[in-house]
């Protein structure tokens, strides 16, 4: 079964690199999963032509008006995106974005036929203090009712660029708690994803894809993690 294979290359690259990056991913064979590249928002109308699919990082939670430096769902579209990234953690915590702005982020990708890529996780003291079921409850309340397909990216905060993982008795755990709240769900998981550990992360049937940060910036080991299921 095809996996869902996402790079995510934050604030980094610029057009001649990004250019060199596909190109070197090109080259590579056997990759039979879907793989989805987000890229910063300057890059996108650059690239979305690519036979590679392009994701936003993010998108406003309004539709249009007086929120400079923000980008709607409408531009999006307009640049031929299809997806986009919502909820990552370093959004919550630098932008401060509640639960309630990214289900308006939600709602603007969906009224587009935008797919959002909707990220949660929890940092190491809500694990420590067993809040995690409520905590990730918290994140997806809103997520429950919907009949659209979800694209969940379960990425753990203190995992991220940590170098550590969960065990998969614990990521198994988040994705039973995941598919019990959520209709019609696809699970990623990220956090520290790179080439020694993929191969383990893809062959659990609980998971249908990774969500891949700094790993992703090497076309080699992105294109290695892409073939490891």
């Amino acid at each position: 079964m095809s996996k869902l294979i996402v790079a995510n290359f934050k604030m980094n690259g610029t057009k001649s690199s990004i250019t060199q990056w596909f190109n070197d991913f090109s080259m590579e064979k056997n990759i039979s999963n879907e793989v989805i590249v987000a890229l910063p928002a300057l890059f996108l109308f650059d690239f979305a032509d690519n036979n590679i699919s392009v994701a936003a990082q993010n998108v406003s939670s309004h539709s249009s008006g007086a929120y400079t430096s923000q980008i709607s769902a409408e531009m999006l579209k307009d640049c031929g995106i299809n997806y986009s990234i919502i909820g990552h953690s370093e959004s919550r915590e630098f932008l401060k974005e509640t639960d309630e702005d990214i289900f308006n982020k939600y709602n603007q990708l969906i009224k587009y036929s935008i797919k959002p890529i909707i990220c949660i996780g929890e940092p190491l003291k809500i694990r420590e203090d067993n809040l995690l079921q409520s905590f990730i409850s918290s994140q997806l309340k809103q997520f429950e009712d919907t009949d659209n397909e979800l694209i969940i990216a379960y990425e753990p905060i203190w995992a991220i660029g940590s170098g550590l993982i969960p065990t998969v008795e614990d990521i198994n755990e988040v994705s039973e708690l995941i598919r019990g709240l959520c209709k019609n769900v696809k699970i990623l998981y990220g956090g520290s994803v790179n080439e020694e550990n993929a191969s383990n992360l893809l062959n659990n049937s609980n998971i249908d894809g990774v969500l891949v940060g700094g790993a992703s910036l090497d076309p080699k080991e992105f294109a290695n993690i892409a073939q490891s299921c």
